[in-house]
């Protein structure tokens, strides 16, 4: 990692898993791969897949690359029985009773190519410059990206191993 800092898990879908863990709940197992599908020596992954067990009762899959030949767009599905709801190019829609898509609301974007980075990022470090200036502490925490980094480590963790992992509790 000296100098490719990270992985595609923590440099391109950090934020995915996040949202996963919000909306999945607390995770009870992991079984992940992490490879490499393309030959341009980094020494970290290039692509990952989970298959994530919530303690709910829940499943989700996870797939990440960056050895895609074009830009895509983050996609985030959640399948309810009677339900289907899709993030995709900074717009929710959910599936209609006659299956058709509606857009349910669209977030603001940033402009250029990659504007699925997410606008968020600026408006999170002002916020964090003004809690330090108004000596608040409203802000997201380091403790807050425990669980995320943990995810990444049983994902990381299962593929060496081949099976899958509990998730254990971090306390710090």
């Amino acid at each position: 990692m000296a100098y490719a800092g990270g992985g595609v898990m923590i440099n391109q879908s950090i934020h995915t898993l996040d949202l996963m863990q919000l909306l999945g709940g607390e995770i009870e197992e992991i079984r992940g791969s992490i490879d490499n599908l393309l030959d341009y020596g980094i020494e970290v992954e290039d692509t990952a897949v989970a298959n994530i067990k919530f303690k709910n009762g829940a499943t989700g899959l996870f797939f990440a690359t960056n050895s895609s030949f074009g830009n895509s767009s983050v996609e985030l599905q959640v399948v309810f029985e009677n339900e289907k709801f899709t993030i995709k190019d900074s717009i929710l829609t959910r599936l209609n009773e006659n299956g058709k898509k509606e857009k349910m609301i669209e977030d603001a974007k940033l402009p250029g190519t990659k504007f699925y980075y997410g606008a968020s990022h600026a408006k999170l470090i002002n916020e964090f410059y003004s809690c330090i200036e108004n000596d608040t502490n409203d802000y997201v925490h380091v403790k807050d990206a425990l669980p995320s980094i943990q995810i990444i480590d049983n994902i990381c963790d299962s593929s060496e191993i081949k099976r899958e992992l509990k998730m254990e509790v971090l306390t710090k």
